[in-house]
This record gives structure tokens, C-alpha cells and sequence, in this order.
């Protein structure tokens, strides 16, 4: 009886460590080009032209360095490739910003997020954003915080691509955006210059996202009370 109650002890602890296992993987996508999904809202078909800033299917801004290719520009994080110079987004602001360092896509139609990625660049561990956040938008000027992170750098390798999901990295969306904006605020050697960077973000969800009660009922008394 004995010998059988260490087995299953075993087995349980064999088995959580294989979930833990099974659940880090499930994150973390591998590293370099090919580890990204592909075909993400900026770029459903694979084929945009960064040079030229061609045949994306959004808009890009930023609040620093905004623009493709010519050097380590921020719309470089929406090219699909991983890689030094052109392919991230590198350093920003000296000393940081209090508003962050931000780059946004806006899209015609609203899409309620269902998972993303974001890849660290090729060099320099500490310039990995410790302290950020993906918001979204209708307007482009008031942003609600979809996912936030604020400790160390999630990512333990160079040009690692890590997913995030709905319902279990971030809230369940029942609301579309057409911006969605990735902030960073920190970095492990902010303040200490101008020491940040990404390689990659991906951004994937649809329209039919559920629409929350309380706002459904809300427009539906609403259009009652118009057609009165």
C-alpha cells in the first residue's frame, strides 16, 4: 500500500511538472522569423512591402522614430522578420518617457483581440520591455489597457516569439478597436539612456467578438426609443 501511495505522489509530480512544461511551450512560439504566426491583421496576406510602406491593411503611427527601413524605426515591428538593423525597433528616448514609448495600428473595422505576439530583438538582453502594456482604441486618443506587464523581461532568449491569449493571458474582449497600441514604460537599463527594443508584434482577432450585456441592452433601449 505503501509503495503504491509514493507512486501516485510520483505520478502527480511527474505530471505537474509535465503541465508546467506543456503550458510554457504553449507561449513561447521559438525563436526567428519562422517561429511567427503570420498573417496578422496588419498584414493578412504576408505581403507587405516595408521599404515602401506598401500593402498593409492598417496605419501605423508612433510617438518616436516612426517609419520603415533607413534604420531601427518603429513600424520595423510590424515587417514580418526578426533580425538586427532594419527588422526592430531600437532604442528610443534617452531617459525614457512618461508617456511611454508607443507604436499604433489602426485598422478601418473593429476587431475584438483574441491573441498576440511580441518578439524580443537580437542584442542586449536588458533593452527588453519590462513595464508594458497593449491598449486599444476607437478614437485614437482614449486607450483601455487590454494586457499589461510589469516585472522582469518575459522573454529568456534573442529573437524569441512569445504568443499571448484571450481568456488566459488577458480578458475575454467584448469590445472592438480599431487602434491597438503597444507601450512600453520600463526597461531593465531605463533610465540610464536610450536603451530599448522590439523585434516583432502580431495582432489577431475578428469581428464577431461577444458583445458585452449590459451594452447590448443599453443599444437595444436605445433604438426602442428611437423608433418611438
Amino acid at each position: 500500500m505503501k509503495i503504491m501511495k509514493n507512486m501516485l505522489i510520483l505520478a502527480g509530480f511527474l505530471l505537474m511538472i509535465s503541465t508546467s512544461d506543456m503550458a510554457q511551450a504553449s507561449k513561447v512560439l521559438g525563436t526567428g522569423t519562422n517561429s511567427l504566426l503570420g498573417g496578422d491583421l496588419t498584414d493578412p496576406e504576408d505581403d507587405g512591402k516595408p521599404e515602401e510602406d506598401k500593402k498593409y491593411n492598417a496605419e501605423f503611427t508612433a510617438n518616436d522614430e516612426p517609419g520603415f527601413g533607413g534604420g531601427e524605426f518603429s513600424f520595423n515591428v510590424f515587417d514580418n522578420r526578426l533580425g538586427p538593423s532594419n527588422d526592430k525597433w531600437c532604442c528610443g528616448k534617452g531617459g525614457g518617457s512618461k508617456e511611454g514609448l508607443h507604436v499604433t495600428a489602426e485598422f478601418k473595422k473593429q476587431y475584438g483581440l483574441t491573441h498576440f505576439t511580441v518578439s524580443s530583438a537580437n542584442d542586449v538582453p536588458g533593452r527588453d520591455p519590462t513595464e508594458w502594456e497593449v491598449q486599444g482604441s476607437n478614437d485614437g486618443k482614449k486607450f483601455t489597457t487590454i494586457f499589461s506587464h510589469d516585472g522582469k523581461s518575459l522573454w529568456d532568449q534573442r529573437l524569441q516569439v512569445i504568443r499571448f491569449d484571450a481568456g488566459k493571458d488577458f480578458k475575454r474582449q467584448t469590445t472592438g478597436y480599431r487602434f491597438f497600441r503597444h507601450v512600453t514604460f520600463k526597461t531593465a537599463t531605463w533610465p540610464n539612456g536610450a536603451y530599448f527594443q522590439i523585434g516583432e508584434i502580431e495582432y489577431f482577432g475578428d469581428t464577431s467578438f461577444p458583445v458585452d450585456p449590459k451594452s447590448k441592452l443599453t443599444n437595444t433601449w436605445g433604438r426602442i426609443k428611437n423608433v418611438r
